[in-house]
């Protein structure tokens, strides 16, 4: 895994994540205490979980099928007000049905309604999602 840094224009974040569900939680809270460490409030620590961990399994379920060789990165990027972060896989691309059915298939609603842009780029090399929060309070 890397580790955080500092960049040229804004405080920067990777995580190098295994296509393992159990690697999900400790990645959560490194991000927790990444976040909380850059003085970002509760609710969008909260929110930005909420979809970075959507993204995240996605990445492994969908794009590796949780094959263990496979490694989803991470990266968030904190300017000012503005956290940007991406989660990008280089599995395989599934595009969606439409009407899943059931349980499944609800994370992109929920990062498109927890985040300020949520945006999804598959192709045959891999996905990435972006993500941008708005930060409420700092």
């Amino acid at each position: 895994m890397a580790g955080g840094t500092t960049g040229g224009t804004g405080r920067l974040l990777t995580i190098d994540l295994p296509a393992d569900p159990g690697r999900l939680a400790p990645t959560r809270e490194r991000l927790r205490a990444w976040l909380q460490a850059q003085g970002v409030g509760e609710w969008d620590v909260e929110t930005v979980l909420i979809a970075t961990g959507e993204a995240c399994a996605n990445a492994i379920e969908h794009g590796y099928r949780f094959a263990p060789e496979g490694i989803t990165t991470l990266r968030v990027e904190l300017h000012d007000d503005r956290l940007e972060i991406e989660v990008r896989d280089h599995g395989g691309w599934r595009p969606t049905d439409g009407d899943d059915g059931g349980d499944r298939g609800r994370g992109r609603l929920i990062m498109s309604r927890v985040m300020d842009e949520a945006t999804i780029v598959g192709t045959p090399e891999g996905t990435c999602v972006r993500l941008v929060k708005h930060l409420t309070g700092r």
